[in-house]
């Protein structure tokens, strides 16, 4: 039956529907130019340092939220656990470690915030031993050092980065089975960029005039076992433990025998005994960055990159 508008005029029924049907169809128009809200992620996982917190994220995608427990700019090896860490990790389904007496800490904290998986990474890796590390629990002053340890950083040399993910997405899989092929195809589309990255880096050490490198601390053994270095001079033997003075000798004396002129430090770690010696042994200081996730090395691809090319620019000079 027709209607009369305030003003008097006569309004169908019919004109109303119309009116309801173009509205709606601009407002379906209107979501589908400006795009759908974004929904929120439907799992959650937490990661220890951001290398491992970057590939675990390119193969989850956005369906998957992913949680950084060590913050950009912190050593894996002095961290000290938050009261914020436990809550982070609070809901997830997993949490992704390196292992090896580097993040052991987490596996506490993923039992008190029940959190039933703590996946270590390393599978199929050939893991480089005669390490001196001191192994933390999360706690100040609770560490303990080892002589002829796994060393941990396995993830500095693309070829076992490509395993890491492989490894992360059979986790992802086995997690979630109903995405597992979106897991592996994100996977198959990042292991395509890391193979690129793999052979840049070769190619822009192929022709350095030397090979050998001195470093703040053993966190690049496994880069320079990748792509055809050798690490001749460690300042600081065991992380995160002052060198003694024989260990300053024997640094001095390997940087010498090398004529080496650049010594490398991290920008995690404080270099200030370092600098002491720059004078007397006529050396510059570069940074090589292990973690990356600060201005310049937002991913994992990128911190490689960095670190490839200030060698290279070192070992050219």
């Amino acid at each position: 039956m027709p209607k009369t508008s305030p003003g008097g005029q006569r309004i169908s029924v019919r004109s109303h529907l119309t009116i309801a049907v173009v509205s709606g169809l601009l407002l379906a128009a209107s979501t589908l130019a400006w795009g759908a809200p974004p929904q929120p992620a439907s799992r959650k996982v937490a990661a220890t340092i951001f290398p491992l917190y970057d590939l675990v994220r390119q193969v989850a995608g956005p369906a998957v939220e992913v949680i950084l427990l060590v913050p950009p700019g912190t050593s894996e090896h002095t961290f000290t656990v938050r009261p914020g860490t436990i809550r982070a990790i609070t809901g997830c389904t997993a949490v992704f470690t390196i292992g090896h007496g580097l993040d052991d800490w987490v596996a506490r904290l993923a039992r008190e915030a029940g959190v039933p998986r703590t996946i270590v990474v390393d599978a199929g890796i050939p893991l480089r031993r005669g390490y001196s590390e001191y192994h933390s629990d999360g706690h100040a002053g609770a560490r303990t050092t080892s002589q002829d340890a796994v060393d941990p950083h396995y993830w500095l040399s693309i070829p076992n980065a490509v395993r890491m993910v492989q490894n992360i997405a059979d986790a992802l899989a086995q997690l979630d089975p109903p995405t597992q092929a979106d897991y592996q195809q994100r996977a198959a589309t990042y292991l395509e960029q890391l193979h690129s990255a793999d052979m840049a880096i070769r190619r822009l050490l192929m022709d350095v005039p030397r090979r050998e490198i001195a470093t703040f601390h053993r966190a690049f053994d496994y880069f320079a076992e990748a792509y055809g270095l050798d690490v001749v001079a460690v300042f600081e033997p065991v992380p995160g433990k002052e060198p003694g003075p024989r260990d300053v000798e024997a640094f001095q004396r390997q940087v010498r025998a090398h004529k080496l002129h650049t010594v490398f430090i991290e920008p995690q770690l404080s270099e200030a005994a370092l600098r002491g010696l720059t004078q007397d042994l006529g050396i510059t200081l570069r940074k090589l960055d292990p973690l990356g996730g600060s201005q310049g090395v937002e991913s994992y691809i990128a911190m490689m990159q960095f670190n490839a090319a200030q060698i290279a620019a070192a070992l050219r000079e």
